[in-house]
C-alpha cells in the first residue's frame, strides 16, 4: 500500500514540475504562436465578396424566380394558376388573361404574375407544379434591399434575361464588381474569369 502511494506522488510531482516548467517558460503560448505564424505563410482561402468575387450556385440551387420564354421570344407562362395553388406560404399571385391576338386559351399568358420574396419559403413546390416549365427558382441569391416594397417582384422583373445563363456549371468563384445604386446594391459576375472555391 505504501508502495503505491509512494508511486502516485512520484507522478502527482512530476506532472506538477512539468507544468510549473510549462507555465514558466511559455510552452503553450509559443506553442499557440508557432501555429498563427505558420498560417502567415499559406494561401488565403478568403473570398474577397463584395468587391472582388463572387461565388456562383450549382444549378441545382434554388434562389429569385425567373419566367422564362422559349426560343421564339413567346412567354411560357399561361397563367394555370397552378403555382399559386401548390405554394405553401401563398406568397404568389397570378392572374391570367389571354393575349392580344384573341386565339384563346392555348394563347393565354398571366396579366400579372406577383411574388412576395418576404413570405417565401425557396421550398421549389411553384417550379414542381408548373405544367410548361416556365417558373425555374434561378441562381440569384443576392435579394437585400432597402425597402420592403422591393421584396414584391413582379413578372416584368422576372422575365429579364438572368446574368448567369441557365447551362452555366456554377459551384466556382468568379471575379465580380460591385455597382452601387438609388435602390439597391447589385454585384456583377464576369463568368470569364473563375475558380473553384474549394
Amino acid at each position: 500500500m505504501n508502495e503505491l502511494s509512494t508511486d502516485n506522488h512520484k507522478n502527482s510531482s512530476s506532472l506538477s514540475i512539468k507544468d510549473l516548467l510549462k507555465k514558466v517558460f511559455f510552452i503553450d503560448l509559443i506553442q499557440g504562436l508557432f501555429i498563427t505564424f505558420n498560417y502567415t505563410f499559406t494561401k488565403t482561402i478568403t473570398e474577397r465578396y463584395p468587391d472582388d468575387e463572387k461565388w456562383i450556385p450549382y444549378k441545382r440551387f434554388r434562389g429569385l424566380h425567373t419566367l422564362n420564354r422559349n426560343k421564339e421570344g413567346k412567354e411560357l407562362c399561361v397563367g394555370c394558376e397552378l403555382c399559386q395553388k401548390s405554394c405553401p406560404t401563398q406568397c404568389i399571385t397570378v392572374i391570367p388573361m389571354e393575349d392580344k391576338t384573341g386565339k384563346g386559351i392555348a394563347d393565354r399568358i398571366a396579366y400579372r404574375w406577383e411574388i412576395n420574396l418576404l413570405r417565401c419559403m425557396f421550398c421549389g413546390l411553384c417550379e414542381d407544379a408548373c405544367p410548361t416549365e416556365a417558373l425555374k427558382l434561378g441562381r440569384e441569391y443576392e435579394l437585400a434591399s432597402f425597402s420592403m416594397q422591393r421584396q414584391i417582384r413582379s413578372k416584368e422583373e422576372l422575365i429579364k434575361p438572368q446574368p448567369i445563363p441557365v447551362e452555366f456549371e456554377g459551384g466556382v468563384i468568379v471575379r465580380a464588381t460591385l455597382e452601387k445604386g438609388d435602390k439597391e446594391i447589385k454585384v456583377k459576375p464576369d463568368l470569364s474569369v473563375q475558380k473553384r472555391w474549394w
